[in-house]
């Protein structure tokens, strides 16, 4: 447990954008669960005469797999920024231990990296180096 940077009362204000930010993120996981559920029973390929028309239709569903993914991540991000409020690591960069920006926590409040981490890694991962 690190000392903390942030205020009780900062604190307090990001994790209940968390939990607001995680309820609803929850709730559209749900519906979009359920809209899948709705569109695969609704949809047989094998009916589907039309390769064309079947490879939109599989299109459609990897397109809906895949935001599925993305909100499902997106809730385990946030739960595992409330984790680290709990445990007294949030507000800290996973990469060098400095303070991530208030600013940059309010816009982003999973956010795992500071500002000049996440450039590098993001110059990193598209090839490119980083002049810092």
């Amino acid at each position: 447990m690190k000392a903390g940077y942030l205020s009780k009362t900062q604190l307090q204000g990001l994790k209940r954008e968390l939990e607001t930010l995680q309820q609803q993120l929850l709730k559209d996981l749900e519906a979009e669960q359920g809209d899948q559920k709705i569109e695969l029973s609704l949809v047989d390929c094998s009916e589907v005469h039309d390769r064309g028309e079947e490879a939109v239709t599989v299109g459609q569903q990897f397109s809906h797999l895949s935001h599925i993914n993305r909100l499902a991540e997106e809730v385990r991000e946030c739960q595992h920024a409330l984790q680290r409020i709990e445990s007294g690591d949030y507000g800290w960069c996973d990469s060098c231990d400095d303070e991530i920006e208030l600013n940059r926590l309010m816009a982003n409040p999973v956010a795992v990296l500071c500002v000049s981490c996440q450039t590098r890694e993001e110059f990193a991962r598209h090839g490119q180096a980083a002049s810092f």
